[in-house]
């Protein structure tokens, strides 16, 4: 414990400005200290600070619990992989709070221990530094640009090992798990590129039979991915890409959003270019030699990943944890070798950790209200297992709820996005099949957010049973989390249903 507590203060005094004087320095510390504290139990008060994975779970809950593969049960753009692993996840955490917290910590974990293979370095700082610094890119949420990092950090660790061994097997495993990742997100395939391509195809590392093995493990991996669509037959498999590439089509960014990625992935890279530069005075390239060779892997996985940050379009902070995760071991390592960055070159990276540490508190706990002012136990019991149609609702309530969705779209926009100006004829054929409930904004008619023909229907065909009108602190206007539900007039009374656990 001793070495432990002499190696915080090391790494404080290391950051901190030379003038400060160590009382300074130590009840600096002491207060960050406690708004990390803060910062992670803000997490765990509240289900989810990000609707992407709460989406996930629930096609997941349609995989493992209703058996219906994506995307008959409900579309999201992501593939399949995407929705095993969280749906999984929630089968193994039957918590309402915190659940991607927890998977974010246990990842982050994760991460830092296949990191050693890459380097020597403290696991605790670098788990340190990833959480913390994390804020900035909304790591705890638990999204699924820290599962690729994970994922990518073993298929490179055991390549490594590959190499260093001589054996063969672990170049299968590998390319069995990237098949698996890069059914998980696409863009794993342009943050693999690079490093991958300099673990097979380097002078001295290059073997014909290392690349054949890694493709024969992607193609297994795979084929054992879609085998339940391939059973099933009838184009299912067909469908599942056509979907995908329909939605992708119309979801690109438009030049607005475009220009902004560009600028926070800019921005990003920015602050912890001091990080690359240091390693790279460091540890200069040199493809001849193995050791040179082996210390090129992380910043070279740092490079073909920023290109993946502005793929989509979208300026989400969270897709920049691609970079940042590479770059937290570099740090750690560089911190060992004692050629850590200058204060001043890594002073914008944490001000801005301390920034968005704040920044994420206020907003979960807004959060944390904001679903408290909803009974998503009274929609449960009052819905039980009848399949309920959104429209441009969040879907926090079916998260919340457990509730069953009638349409496939169940995202607030995804049929805005598919559809465009068409969008409320989709809403019509899903109401003229009279599904028990709907659900829409809170007074989504009166608001002008759902159109007149529908909005009609609504009147002439359902009754309003439930309402919640959750306000943003000090503003009149309702937030996405306030909402209406409606229920088909005539419908029988629902059997009592006891609500999912935590609800």
């Amino acid at each position: 414990m001793p070495e432990r507590d002499s190696r915080t203060s090391l790494f404080f005094s290391d950051i901190m400005p030379r003038t400060m004087a160590p009382g300074l320095i130590t009840g600096l510390k002491y207060f960050l200290l406690g708004v990390v504290v803060l910062y992670v139990l803000s997490y765990c008060i509240i289900p989810f600070s990000d609707g992407d994975p709460a989406c996930y779970v629930l096609l997941g809950r349609g995989l493992f619990r209703d058996y219906v593969l994506p995307y008959s049960y409900a579309f999201d753009h992501k593939p399949l992989g995407v929705y095993l692993f969280y749906g999984l996840w929630d089968r193994l955490t039957p918590i309402a709070v915190g659940k991607f917290t927890l998977l974010a910590l246990l990842l982050s974990a994760v991460f830092v221990s296949i990191g050693r293979v890459f380097g020597s370095f403290s696991r605790r700082l670098a788990f340190v530094i990833l959480i913390i610094c994390g804020a900035i890119f909304d790591l705890l949420s638990g999204n699924t640009e820290l599962v690729l990092v994970v994922s990518e950090a073993l298929i490179l660790a055991l390549m490594l090992k590959g190499t260093e061994t001589g054996k063969i097997v672990p170049f299968f495993v590998a390319g069995l798990i990237a098949a698996l990742v890069i059914n998980v997100n696409y863009l794993a395939v342009v943050c693999l590129l690079g490093p991958v391509a300099l673990l097979l195809f380097s002078p001295g590392w290059f073997r014909l039979s290392r690349c054949v093995v890694v493709v024969f493990g992607g193609i297994v991996g795979l084929v054992a991915l879609f085998s339940p669509y391939l059973i099933v037959g009838h184009g299912a498999l067909q469908a599942y890409f056509s979907m995908q590439r329909n939605f992708l089509h119309n979801y690109g960014g438009v030049l607005s959003d475009r220009l902004l990625n560009v600028f926070w992935m800019t921005f990003y890279l920015g602050l912890t270019l001091p990080i690359l530069l240091a390693w790279l005075r460091r540890f200069p390239f040199h493809l001849a030699d193995a050791e040179s060779r082996k210390t090129m892997i992380l910043p070279v996985w740092f490079a073909s990943s920023f290109p993946a940050t502005l793929l989509s379009g979208h300026p989400y902070q969270h897709y920049f944890i691609l970079c940042f995760a590479p770059a937290t071991l570099m740090l750690a390592i560089l911190f060992r070798e004692r050629a850590f960055p200058s204060r001043l070159a890594l002073m914008p990276l944490w001000v801005s950790a301390l920034f968005f540490m704040g920044t994420e508190i206020r907003r979960n706990v807004n959060i944390s209200i904001y679903t408290s002012r909803v009974d998503y136990a009274r929609i449960a019991r009052e819905v039980g297992q009848a399949r309920v149609l959104n429209i441009r609702a969040f879907h926090a309530v079916f998260y919340q709820s457990d509730l069953r969705p009638f349409d496939v779209y169940l995202f607030d926009n995804h049929i805005d996005i598919l559809f465009r100006q068409d969008a409320w004829k989709r809403y019509m054929q899903d109401l003229e099949q009279r599904p028990a409930y709907v659900v829409t904004p809170y007074i989504g008619c009166e608001r002008h957010e759902v159109e007149a023909p529908v909005c009609q229907w609504l009147h002439d065909h359902y009754t309003l049973i439930y309402t919640a009108n959750v306000r943003h602190h000090n503003r009149n206007s309702p937030n996405k989390f306030s909402l209406s539900l409606y229920k088909l007039q005539g419908l029988p009374e629902q059997p009592a249903v006891v609500p999912p656990a935590g609800l």
